[in-house]
């Protein structure tokens, strides 16, 4: 049976002082990135140069960057680019720049289920799936709220990736 988690059982100390890469600027993208730094987290940015996440991000006040810029220094990075890119994305830009200590997340199960990406032993994989497009997840935000999200661990090597996960979900 699956367990219900309300914002109450979420510390979302646990992201202060982390620096979080939400790699793509798209419908959640931008909603994870706006909400997270609302919420007091430091986020930054990573979108395809001179493309129009770029631009977007730019113009909502993040420092963007390229990806492998955004992994070698964020503590958890989140792969928000259209699922069908995340294998290139991955294995070209995260894979070589991802250390060891650092938490990788989805928004979706697709390429960890069925092996597009395989991470190394040495990072927390998790995901938190919130269960509307982004502006929706935005507009409920801004209204002191949130969706409904699916959250799971895949690995746990801080022995608290659940509670990370919880965290950014609740900012």
């Amino acid at each position: 049976m699956a367990k219900v988690y309300y914002d109450r059982d979420a510390d979302l100390s646990l992201l202060k002082g982390k620096l979080i890469a939400i790699i793509g600027y798209g419908s959640q993208g931008h909603a994870h990135a706006l909400n997270l730094r609302d919420s007091g987290c430091e986020v930054i940015v990573a979108s395809k140069p001179g493309g129009s996440g770029w631009k977007a991000a730019e113009a909502d006040g993040f420092k963007v960057t390229s990806v492998a810029d955004a992994t070698q220094k964020a503590d958890i990075v989140t792969l928000l680019a259209p699922d069908n890119q995340h294998a290139t994305i991955y294995s070209e830009s995260i894979e070589p720049n991802l250390s060891a200590g650092k938490t990788l997340m989805f928004a979706h199960g697709f390429n960890i289920h069925f092996f597009q990406i395989v991470p190394p032993t040495n990072v927390n994989v998790i995901m938190v799936a919130p269960k509307c497009p982004g502006h929706m997840m935005r507009a409920i935000y801004k209204e002191n709220a949130g969706p409904p999200a699916i959250m799971a661990v895949y690995q746990d090597v801080s022995g608290n990736a659940k509670d990370i996960a919880l965290a950014y979900a609740s900012g």
